[in-house]
């Protein structure tokens, strides 16, 4: 029979999630390839970017949406991503709760970009799922890690010149 899923398990776990999208924003404004693809993404992803870059989702390893994102993040001077108002759906903690082994999150985003002297930026709801994945879990460290990424702009201002030939 599984342990219970206790109070120490639930909150060691929001504050995993929380602590991996947390680094999303972070590695991004660091242009850290390394850091996203160490500390944020599963081994498989799929990211929904359409609403802001066009095309459709991509479907493809961690590592590969990593590196992808590398000359992305190097066409702009510098940019600010910023994620607030988590969301975290994970089971209340109880004697019938069953430890979860993946979860939803919704949370508020906006970006901001500077290129050759413009803005441009945007913000909306983006929705995650994350995946526990054991091998780090057995290493001690954090297992949470983003499996899907979709991102529903809402709104945005700015010199639309800004995002010219990035992405799809």
């Amino acid at each position: 029979m599984a342990s219970p899923y206790d109070i120490q398990a639930y909150l060691l776990d929001r504050a995993n999630i929380q602590d991996t999208l947390t680094r999303l924003p972070i590695y991004y404004d660091t242009k850290s390839t390394e850091g996203l693809i160490k500390d944020v993404f599963a081994p498989h992803v799929e990211v929904d970017y359409t609403s802001i870059l066009g095309g459709q989702p991509t479907h493809t390893t961690g590592e590969e949406w990593g590196r992808t994102l590398q000359p992305m993040l190097e066409a702009f001077d510098a940019t600010q991503h910023v994620y607030t108002d988590f969301l975290i759906e994970l089971p209340q903690p109880g004697q019938n709760s069953v430890r979860p082994e993946s979860c939803k999150v919704i949370a508020h985003g906006s970006a901001h970009m500077v290129r050759n002297g413009s803005l441009m930026h945007n913000g909306g709801l983006a929705y995650f799922e994350f995946v526990r994945l054991k091998d780090l879990e057995e290493k001690g460290l954090n297992p949470w890690r983003i499996s899907k990424q979709k991102v529903e702009m809402a709104w945005q201002e700015g010199n639309k010149e800004v995002m010219t030939g990035i992405g799809n």
